[in-house]
Order: C-alpha cells, then sequence, then structure tokens
C-alpha cells in the first residue's frame, strides 16, 4: 500500500507564504524546514506538482528588489525614529523605549547596556 501524499493536506495550502519566503530570500531547504518536509520531499513534490514549482521559482531579481526595498525601509524608519528621540521625545517615552529594549534584550546586550550606563553617569 503506497504511503498517502502530503502534497495537499501540507503543501498546496502554503503556496503564498511559499512564494513569499522566497522573495525574502529563503533557501529551498529552510522552506522544507519551515514545512516539515525533507528537501527530497520538496524536491519530488516540485517535479509532480506544477504549482509549486512556479512558486519555488522566484526569479533572482524580485527577490533583490524585495530585499533592497526592505533595507531602505528599515534604515528609513531606523532613521526616523533615532531623529524622534533625539529631539522630540519625553522622558517617559525615552522610558518607554528602554523598556522595550531590554524586553528584547538577551543577558549579553543587557551587560553592555549596563557598562554603557555607568560610562555616561561617571562624566
Amino acid at each position: 500500500m503506497a504511503r498517502p501524499n502530503q502534497y495537499h493536506a501540507a503543501v498546496e495550502p502554503k503556496l503564498e507564504d511559499i512564494r513569499t519566503l522566497r522573495k525574502q530570500g529563503l533557501s529551498i531547504a529552510k522552506i522544507a524546514q519551515k514545512l516539515d518536509l525533507t528537501v527530497w520531499q520538496l524536491a519530488h513534490y516540485r517535479k509532480s506538482f506544477p504549482d509549486l514549482d512556479e512558486a519555488l521559482n522566484t526569479p533572482p531579481d524580485e527577490v533583490k528588489q524585495t530585499e533592497q526595498s526592505a533595507y531602505f525601509n528599515r534604515q528609513k524608519n531606523y532613521n526616523s525614529l533615532r531623529s524622534f528621540i533625539r529631539t522630540q521625545s519625553t522622558p517617559e517615552e525615552r522610558q518607554e523605549y528602554f523598556r522595550l529594549i531590554l524586553e528584547k534584550a538577551d543577558q549579553t546586550e543587557v551587560e553592555r547596556y549596563k557598562v554603557m550606563i555607568e560610562a555616561t553617569s561617571s562624566r
């Protein structure tokens, strides 16, 4: 008895996600991992299902353009936030930003921040 084909349950409903992941530059191996499949399974499905092959064949120019656009937007937002914090934010807003940063920071980052604070307060 043949094993049931996972394509229609595990892959087909996620074709748009696959296109998006490829546009973000994710490798086929990483996409297979996200789908909880092996690279071999994904390659097999790719040969059998043209819609999957099309989703995995994102043009390199489109990937590069998406990466450049994401980088540009990140830089623009970063510079805007930096300017706002420096020139217009209230002490309460700065405290909230700092709290959010600490919330995401690992222990190594926290130690670096402590050193920075000590250096600033000793001036």
